[in-house]
């Protein structure tokens, strides 16, 4: 779910981008070290990087939030289910489990088109253990199926289809904010902090969007650049950059890969007589 820490560790990571585009162990594009952080700066801390020449910027929330929710909170898919990596290969009546093991994912097999049968990873399983699985569930509809290592057999059997399915990712929207959320920009000089906001301001004011953690973006707005000289004697020169930043708490879930459909299917009903009920699985 993106949370309010997610938004400002988001921020934390682009102002690091733009002033160490070739990593941290690079010298910094302003020059002078630049030290990044959420919330609020320690004075000792704050103090002993203005004197040694470096530069701080935290990204600190301010206490002004507006509640702008207005969609619905249903499901929409945020990721589709990767490829499986456990293939079910068929051959007459025998199923033969390989490829590689991992979790989440999912067996099946289905006996005769009518009768499907699943079964859920587990860490430990190797292709003998997921056959002897799915024997299991076969054999509980009193069927005389057996395994041989990775090799399932259903005596008997007119089809059989064996297939692996994986999960995607849904997510909704629970509820939806607007926060401001400040950029301080500390410097022991004028002019050094005037650099750090001619590097920082066009790249924040030029992004529309922000990434968040679970897979959403927040909204970014301009609001504000005040400035602050009052501290000037203790060698401390601040600017803020305020932007606001909508986003949505959100509520994440697995979804598993259907690889057993069941089908209701229901005839019609008149006063005279009614059609059963057929399941068909496919």
């Amino acid at each position: 779910m993106a949370d309010l820490s997610d938004v400002e560790n988001a921020l934390v990571a682009v102002v690091a981008q733009v002033f160490y585009p070739n990593g941290t162990g690079q010298p910094s594009a302003l020059g002078a070290p630049v030290r990044i952080y959420r919330g609020w700066p320690s004075k000792p801390e704050l103090e002993t990087d203005l004197r040694s020449g470096a530069v701080n910027v935290s990204v600190y929330a301010l206490n002004r939030e507006r509640s702008v929710t207005r969609f619905q909170n249903n499901w929409r898919l945020l990721s589709g289910p990767a490829e499986p990596t456990l293939t079910l290969t068929v051959l007459g009546n025998t199923v033969t489990v390989g490829g590689t093991v991992a979790v989440p994912q999912n067996a099946a097999v289905i006996v005769n088109g009518a009768s499907g049968y699943s079964y859920a990873l587990q860490e430990t399983d190797t292709p003998t253990t997921i056959a002897t699985a799915l024997v299991s569930l076969i054999n509980a509809d009193n069927a005389d199926a057996f395994s041989s290592g990775p090799v399932i057999t259903v005596p008997g059997a007119v089809s059989l289809v064996g297939r692996a399915g994986t999960f995607g990712n849904s997510l909704r929207e629970l509820k939806r904010q607007r926060r401001d959320i400040q950029i301080a920009l500390w410097a022991s000089t004028p002019s050094l902090r005037d650099q750090v906001a001619i590097l920082l301001d066009p790249a924040l004011a030029a992004m529309e969007f922000i990434a968040l953690a679970d897979g959403t973006a927040g909204r970014m707005v301009y609001v504000g650049s005040p400035h602050d000289d009052t501290v000037q004697k203790e060698i401390l020169y601040r600017r803020n950059l305020i932007y606001s930043v909508e986003y949505g708490t959100t509520q994440s879930r697995n979804d598993a890969a259907i690889i057993v459909p069941v089908v209701n299917d229901f005839g019609g009903f008149s006063t005279i007589s009614t059609t059963l009920v057929k399941t068909v699985v496919s």
